[in-house]
């Protein structure tokens, strides 16, 4: 079982996700829906990425990136 600072650490990191998504997401013009859309899923998907509320699968990060037309890196790029 993880420890709470390891449980902590893992949750920055969803956040950090979720934030840097939020950005590129908006850096393109899209909505939570417009981008779902564009990807074939539901939106509450995105806002609960975005909100660091579900952890998500490389497989969907992938299809994340893809749809804002940018590497998979730049999800965890922190600036």
């Amino acid at each position: 079982m993880p420890s709470d600072d390891h449980a902590e650490e893992i949750q920055r990191q969803r956040w950090a996700v979720g934030a840097r998504l939020r950005v590129l997401r908006r850096e393109r013009g899209y909505s939570q829906v417009q981008l779902a859309e564009r990807i074939g899923i539901d939106h509450r998907t995105i806002s609960r990425i975005e909100n660091g509320v579900h952890a998500t699968d490389i497989d969907m990060l992938w299809r994340i990136s893809n749809g804002l037309g940018v590497e998979s890196w730049q999800l965890f790029r922190d600036e």
